[in-house]
């Protein structure tokens, strides 16, 4: 069965190594990737390839578990994964790449829908919703980044008067 793959990008007024680094910090994926409601460390290790989390999500209201493990890591141009259990065979990477405005980040999804020609039915008729996710995450994100560049912003060059 060949792989269901969705990709959205946004552009950010930010430098790619601080988008970087608030996607390096597994705390922020539950917070922001809808869906996601846990992204915890499998052990001591959160950083880096190899590194490994235990993964919920909700998908068409059934509750998936996954073990997922971190197999590209380049500061500040990418962070990929892979799954290593769970019901459905994942791949995915957030992507950096600066530009004139600030950075470009891609987030790239591709899965194996199960039961073969049902479970691609199902993803074909499920695109748009889950292309539509993936853009409001990345919208969510490109908010969070950008405010926090204007504080911290503010705060180096203090108030304007």
């Amino acid at each position: 069965m060949a792989m269901v793959e969705f990709t959205a990008e946004v552009t950010v007024k930010c430098p790619p190594e601080r988008a970087f680094d608030y996607f390096a910090d597994h705390r922020h994926v539950a917070e922001v990737l809808e869906g996601v409601s846990r992204w915890d460390p499998v052990n001591a290790k959160t950083r880096g390839v190899g590194a490994r989390y235990n993964v919920e999500m909700v998908a068409l209201g059934f509750p998936l578990k996954s073990v997922l493990r971190l197999n590209r890591w380049r500061r500040p141009h990418v962070i990929g994964w892979i799954s290593e259990s769970g019901l459905i065979k994942q791949e995915g990477s957030f992507t950096f790449t600066k530009v004139r405005s600030g950075v470009r980040i891609e987030l790239r999804i591709a899965y194996e829908p199960p039961a073969s020609v049902l479970g691609a039915a199902v993803a074909r008729r499920l695109d748009w919703m889950v292309r539509q996710r993936l853009q409001r995450t990345l919208e969510r994100i490109r908010e969070k980044l950008e405010a926090d560049g204007s504080r911290a912003s503010r705060e180096v060059d203090g108030p304007v008067h």
